[in-house]
């Protein structure tokens, strides 16, 4: 099994994705008294004001359990949309912990306090089991004692419900009785639990199921459960625990993976059928609104049907044609769309933000390069080595180009970036006339002035230049493979694919790489829609031009919405 969780999909803990499955969060419930399970807090523990505030509101449960790995399982993947759409667009896809961004952040400190709440739990069932009978009697009736609900007990269900999910059904009644909760409750409580002899038959278990690479993480748990046994010291049981949950997600992650590569197929080769009846069934919910969709197709249309001959549209591929010219326009705005991409993309959208953010850094390394041989020009010097020199200029503006893509335009940030550029900028041509890396205050100001001007400017003629430029070079290659793509299988597609290899680096200044993934784009999202909302399917080109709806509107017939 693979090792290497690199796929841009994280549909475990990623809200993006559509999965009937998913968990939802609980609302946030008042308070309830303390249950007859709550342990009291011993003051001569000496327990700091962050333990005690831990113990009293860290999470319940670990941050894996049966609950949040089910969405894991072969039904849940069979069922997740952008699983489906994803492995059309990504020959590696793999599951993996979505511990990125703002929603990664906030799981890595829940998952960090509940493990600290536990240190501390562990080491108050150590204090009142070294006490005497009476003496934990009388404390737990205190009632200026603050108690907590324990998690040890929740915390034992969950490694035995989780367990029972991996490994083989013969294999349950040794977990059951090895990991019996009433019975380790009892021991723990009463100081004789030999927690090390459950570390090794853990190991044993996890070693007998899960790919060999784990093997070194469960002779690790049974060190640091050692360890700290030995030593008395509970945040290192604590480490322990936390290598064997690990491997727990990383057994089931394995397994996932492996699901994905078997029925990978199967998959891609239903993306139509199955998005189809998907959409189908929410518009007849009333669930998916889809008439600002239509509008924008026709939209499209009826623009383009006042400036073609009529035997054009009469093409067979006139009508996919148009949502090519409708994307492209969007993807070609500088100023974010108000609207953004069309609502039935929205299992494309971040593939086509993605393009989008290639197409523009294109239009801004066009200007940024015109504006460096314009100077050199001036000062009447010739290159020596263009393609040497563009080749290195595409590279290192790239880099401060990949920094502004998240910025505004206008914003401090993004005029700070522009000004990295034109300072770059300015060092190639000082570098190309005078063989010097220093930068003159002469040579970057003019440079800064013209290159954030066009850039803050759509309507300049440079900017329309390399816009339009870039358009009629961008639409000409997606038709080139769309017309291929409309021949072939989604599956078909997707292996035409494999031999074309290029850096991530490399993909961003590549048309041909661009244009394929949007004709790929187009033609799946074509198959899906044009029966269900742009174009009856039972209708030829000529029919939908010759529609009453296209003879008095300018709009071909559709199907109901």
């Amino acid at each position: 099994m693979s090792g290497q969780w690199i796929a841009l999909l994280a549909i475990t803990y990623n809200p993006r994705h559509t999965d009937p499955c998913g968990m939802r969060q609980a609302t946030p419930q008042t308070p309830t008294p303390p249950s007859s399970e709550a342990m009291k807090i011993p003051r001569t523990l000496g327990l700091s004001a962050k333990q005690h505030k831990l113990l009293l509101g860290a999470k319940r449960y670990p941050p894996v359990t049966k609950r949040t790995l089910s969405e894991l399982d072969l039904p849940c993947i069979m069922s997740n949309i952008n699983l489906r759409m994803d492995a059309n667009f990504d020959r590696d896809l793999h599951f993996k912990p979505d511990l990125d961004g703002e929603k990664g952040k906030r799981k890595r400190k829940e998952a960090g306090d509940y493990w600290d709440a536990m240190g501390a739990e562990i080491s108050i069932y150590a204090f009142w089991a070294s006490q005497t009978n009476e003496t934990t009697d009388n404390d737990q009736q205190d009632e200026q004692l603050q108690a907590f609900e324990p998690r040890l007990p929740a915390m034992f269900k969950t490694l035995q419900d989780v367990l029972k999910t991996l490994v083989p059904e013969r294999d349950h009644p040794s977990v059951m009785e090895n990991l019996e909760v009433g019975l380790l409750m009892q021991q723990i409580r009463k100081g004789v639990l030999n927690m090390v002899g459950v570390a090794k038959w853990l190991a044993s278990l996890l070693k007998t199921h899960c790919a060999p690479m784990r093997d070194e993480w469960a002779d690790r748990m049974v060190e640091q459960i050692t360890s700290g046994s030995e030593s008395q010291d509970s945040m290192e049981i604590v480490r322990g625990l936390q290598t064997l949950f690990a491997i727990l997600e990383a057994m089931k992650l394995d397994v996932a993976n492996h699901q994905i590569r078997a029925f990978r197929v199967l998959l891609i080769e239903d993306t139509v059928p199955f998005l189809q009846e998907y959409f189908r069934s929410k518009i007849a919910r009333d669930n998916f609104r889809v008439e600002a969709s239509r509008l924008w197709y026709l939209d499209i249309r009826e623009q383009e049907l006042r400036n073609v001959e009529r035997g054009e549209h009469a093409d067979s591929f006139f009508p996919i044609l148009l949502l090519f010219q409708g994307l492209t326009d969007t993807l070609l705005q500088f100023h974010s769309p108000r609207e953004g991409f069309p609502e039935t993309f929205v299992f494309d959208s971040d593939r086509l933000w993605q393009l989008r953010s290639c197409l523009q850094n294109l239009i801004t390394l066009d200007i940024c390069w015109f504006i460096f041989e314009s100077y050199i020009h001036t000062q009447k010097r010739y290159l020596s080595a263009p393609a040497q020199t563009y080749a290195s200029f595409r590279s290192r503006i790239g880099s401060l180009m990949e920094e502004n893509e998240d910025c505004p335009r206008g914003s401090a940030r993004w005029v700070k970036n522009v000004r990295g550029i034109a300072l770059e900028i300015a060092r190639f041509a000082c570098a190309a006339c005078c063989g010097d890396s220093m930068v003159l205050d002469a040579v970057i100001a003019p440079i800064e002035a013209t290159l954030e001007w066009h850039l803050s400017n759509e309507s300049s003629e440079l900017f329309q230049y390399f816009q339009n430029s870039l358009r009629q070079k961008l639409l000409a290659s997606t038709f080139v493979f769309a017309k291929k793509y409309l021949n072939m299988s989604p599956l078909a597609i997707c292996e035409s694919q494999r031999s074309y290899t290029h850096s991530t680096s490399q993909q961003h200044y590549d048309m041909e790489r661009i244009s394929m993934r949007l004709a790929h784009i187009g033609v799946l999202h074509w198959r899906v829609w044009a029966p269900i909302l742009y174009v009856r399917e039972s209708m030829s080109p000529t029919d939908v031009a010759d529609s009453p709806i296209a003879a008095d509107h300018g709009h071909p017939e559709v199907a109901p919405a």
